[in-house]
């Protein structure tokens, strides 16, 4: 059990079906969208940052430092969000172990706020469990956010009790596509890469990431914006049936 994840899998013969979180399972924002809920997750953070009793800088230096922490490393290591926080209003040192979760929960709130799950995935994933498939989570979080409120966003949304692991990038240290994250959950399950099957949004960190962890990659395309005619492409999680109905 894992963050509250509870384990309702069996174990059998049939392939592990891991999942990415957002806008695989759940829809929060396209790439594009994302600058004003950064801003204003930003402005949320420093409002419970000052409400804790702390000084931060003026708007036009945050505006400065936002901009100079707005990337990812480049070999996928996490950039934790309090870190990058801690930068920003330049008060690292003086904000407690405890004070920072409030303070990130905040700063995911805009997020959080316009989360939508797809119609598909409760159903879907009622469905393979039933047929004794085990079903896993496997997700970034965006800006190296902590694990423990993506846990309350999952158990907010139903699916905390539909898998049997939820992995975020911030217990491991590592983001997607590197593969520490992909070992994880093959660990967890004890399975070989090829009898997991793993469905995300993201050709990059999703299917390069599962193909280079040798498992089974299955690119989701809600819109059918993505032309990638080399890939296994779904565009509902019920789709999964026909290429599962292949493995079994």
């Amino acid at each position: 059990m894992c963050g509250g994840i509870c384990n309702v899998g069996v174990s059998g013969l049939r392939p592990v079906l891991l999942f990415d979180l957002g806008d695989t399972l759940v829809q929060y924002y396209r790439r594009e969208e994302f600058p004003p809920l950064l801003r204003a997750g930003i402005y949320a953070a420093k409002e419970t940052l000052e409400r804790l009793g702390h000084d931060s800088p003026s708007d036009s230096e945050i505006e400065r430092d936002v901009a100079a922490e707005n990337y990812e490393a480049k070999n996928s290591r996490v950039r934790p969000l309090h870190k990058r926080l801690g930068r920003i209003f330049a008060v690292a040192p003086c904000v407690s172990e405890e004070e920072w979760l409030p303070i990130c929960r905040a700063f995911l709130a805009p997020i959080f706020s316009i989360a939508k799950i797809y119609e598909d995935t409760l159903l879907a994933l009622d469905a393979y469990l039933a047929d004794g498939y085990r079903v896993g989570i496997l997700s970034n979080c965006p800006w190296g956010s902590p694990s423990e409120p993506w846990f309350e966003e999952l158990r907010r949304h139903g699916l905390s009790t539909r898998c049997e692991v939820a992995i975020f990038c911030s217990d491991v240290g590592w983001r997607k596509p590197a593969q520490p994250m992909f070992r994880r959950a093959l660990d967890h399950f004890g399975c070989k890469p090829e009898e997991c099957l793993f469905v995300g949004d993201n050709p990059r960190w999703d299917i390069t990431g599962a193909r280079r962890a040798k498992m089974i990659p299955v690119l989701i395309d809600r819109m059918g914006h993505v032309d990638v005619s080399s890939e296994l492409v779904i565009r509902s999680l019920f789709d999964l049936k026909p290429v599962l109905k292949q493995l079994d």
